[in-house]
């Protein structure tokens, strides 16, 4: 990991420390995080652990072992559900899952007042009102994120007419 890598290579780091204090990550998270670096696996019991996924993919982000990250992502969409998908939204935003967000949105888009009714949902509105504006631009079907920013449109693909385009078009020259 880039992460651990840098650590150790740190020379603000004492070289004579025995032992590294890991304060931010559960042990038994930890503990399956070291198996991903050593031994590119982890325990199936710990996959299916109540919360371990969840936890898991931020040890991952954290600590930059991405392969860890694609690994939990793909088990979080596996068990996406109306119930929980808006908790994962959160989550994925949080550990920068763009696979697992994508798959959140599209789970919200044909259910989105079923997710809204949801105490997950609770989870969205306490993230910011711009994760809210995003999932709502994505079921209306407006770019989200990343996507399309900075890209011209024509005046069609805005919805201008001819003349409201010329206006556009002036107003950039300021």
């Amino acid at each position: 990991s880039p992460y651990f890598k840098g650590l150790f290579a740190s020379v603000m780091r004492d070289a004579n420390a025995d032992c590294l204090s890991i304060a931010d990550t559960e042990p038994d998270v930890f503990e399956q995080l070291l198996l991903w670096v050593y031994m590119g696996e982890v325990a199936e019991a710990a996959l299916q652990a109540k919360g371990m996924l969840e936890h898991l993919i931020m040890a991952a982000n954290r600590y930059e072992c991405d392969g860890l990250k694609l690994l939990c992502e793909a088990n979080l969409c596996e068990g996406l559900s109306v119930e929980n998908v808006a908790t994962r939204l959160v989550l994925a935003e949080q550990s920068a899952a763009d696979q697992l967000k994508e798959a959140c949105l599209e789970l919200i888009k044909p259910n989105v007042a079923a997710v809204m009714g949801t105490e997950g949902w609770k989870d969205v509105v306490s993230a910011g009102g711009e994760l809210v504006s995003e999932v709502m631009a994505f079921v209306m079907g407006a770019p989200t994120g990343g996507k399309g920013k900075g890209k011209k449109r024509t005046a069609d693909e805005a919805g201008l007419s001819a003349q409201d385009a010329e206006v556009e078009e002036m107003r950039e020259w300021k």
